[in-house]
């Protein structure tokens, strides 16, 4: 560093806090030469292990020697941003900056960056910067400079395209609450978001996502790789092709996040469809053993139980210790009902028609007064199976008169009729849907 530079910077007092070393460091601590790109590597995977002090001492340094060295700056800005109100700091190093650097273009560019950031939203330093005048428009007429001086810098341009919409709007004086034109513009760039990929193709899809799995991992790029393993399932399941669709989640839901519960809804749904039950079973086991949870033991033992009923097969021993589970787990009526619900649907899979009956009979009565439909609709269901299982098409039919009208059937001389009417008498039917749904459901058994 010569004289001249050291006592230019000699004034600059705040510039001074910011960089200490770079104005009191000996001359003979400070090397010839060195490689900028290796120190700033340095101080980037310093600063990513949170270890900031040392990667602020590497970026003084650079700067010390090469005062208009931008990634430095950049870097110092990263810093000083990873804590609560340091903007004003920020904006003092820039200005600080170029006051031994006033023509260095990248530093106005920073300086001016700040500002328009203080200025639509952060009230403290837009007063600290004290502008006679409209900041925002300041701002306009500088980028409009920096964008007519660097026509081919398309960076600059979308950010003087970006300035420029947020003044017409009037975004420095009006809330964003009541401001129509920016929340217009907002909901349409939303929309526009959500489009981007539309006009992509499946192979498309995955050569992005092959690039982004070759990079380095990093929490913004888990994101994009997200939502194109979301949209080729998608793109899979619209074609059919929904093996491929339960193979792509499979992929997802190993290497990424076993607790996503979108990709465990796509393999649950997919599964069922390829009627790959083995598999089903073996990811509620993965993720019975990630949570524990009464809800999760449910979904393993309905695996259990969906492989029994569409492959007629023996229920597994296994469901032993999975029910003991759900018994000593149960915390609220609702949970009560769930596990109700399934040892009658347990005992009609072991053709137990009439075990069932008296478990039903018990639920019923549980259920009188209730006027959930979805609840009352699933009894309805079970109660099917288990004429069904007797062979008694009379009384599946009966049901549907039933769940139509209960007053006919509440003072019956059959008690499980009788006890079926009670349940359903208080269930609301304001929706046809309900029981065009409940028709469906019994119609398959």
């Amino acid at each position: 560093m010569n004289r001249k530079k050291f006592l230019a910077l000699g004034s600059l007092s705040i510039f001074s806090l910011i960089f200490p070393n770079y104005l009191f460091s000996k001359e003979k601590n400070q090397p010839e030469s060195f490689d900028v790109n290796a120190l700033l590597k340095s101080a980037k995977n310093l600063r990513k292990q949170g270890k900031n002090n040392q990667a602020k001492q590497i970026y003084q340094q650079i700067i010390s020697q090469y005062p208009t060295e931008i990634r430095a700056y950049d870097g110092m800005r990263k810093i000083l941003l990873s804590q609560k109100k340091k903007e004003w700091e920020v904006i003092l190093m820039f200005k600080s900056a170029l006051l031994l650097n006033p023509n260095n273009v990248a530093l106005k560019q920073r300086l001016y960056r700040e500002y328009f950031n203080a200025v639509l939203g952060n009230k403290k330093v837009k007063k600290l910067i004290n502008f006679n005048g409209r900041l925002l428009e300041d701002i306009k007429q500088k980028y409009e400079n920096f964008v007519q001086n660097h026509p081919n810098n398309q960076n600059l341009q979308q950010q003087y395209i970006k300035i420029q919409r947020l003044f017409n709007s009037n975004a420095d004086s009006q809330s964003a609450k009541t401001n129509t034109a920016l929340k217009s513009y907002r909901k349409n760039q939303h929309k526009n978001f959500k489009k981007r990929f539309q006009n992509t193709t499946k192979s498309e899809l995955e050569t992005k996502l092959n690039t982004l799995l070759a990079k380095p991992s990093s929490p913004d790029r888990k994101q994009h790789i997200r939502e194109l393993h979301n949209l080729i399932v998608q793109r899979h399941r619209k074609d059919k092709n929904n093996l491929a669709a339960l193979n792509k989640a499979i992929a997802y839901y190993n290497n990424f996040d076993k607790q996503d519960p979108l990709f465990l809804k796509y393999i649950r749904d997919l599964s069922k469809v390829q009627k790959n039950y083995n598999l089903l079973i073996d990811i509620e086991t993965q993720n019975h053993t990630l949570k524990n949870t009464f809800w999760s033991g449910i979904a393993l033992l309905d695996a259990h139980l969906k492989k029994a009923e569409n492959q007629n097969s023996s229920i597994s021993s296994q469901i032993n210790s999975i029910i003991q589970f759900l018994d000593l787990n149960i915390g609220s009526p609702d949970m009560k009902f769930e596990f109700n619900t399934r040892m009658i649907k347990i005992d009609l899979l072991k053709n137990q028609p009439d075990v069932a009956k008296d478990k039903i009979m018990v639920e019923c009565k549980n259920m009188y007064g209730s006027s959930n439909t979805h609840s009352i609709d699933r009894m309805n269901v079970l109660i099917a199976k288990y004429y069904s299982k007797k062979g008694d098409s009379a009384g599946k039919k009966r049901i549907l008169n039933i769940v139509s009208d209960s007053q006919s059937y509440i003072e019956n001389s059959d008690p499980f009729i009788k006890s079926i009417a009670l349940m359903n008498q208080n269930r609301i039917s304001a929706k046809p849907i309900h029981l065009q749904n409940l028709q469906k459901l019994i119609s398959k058994l």
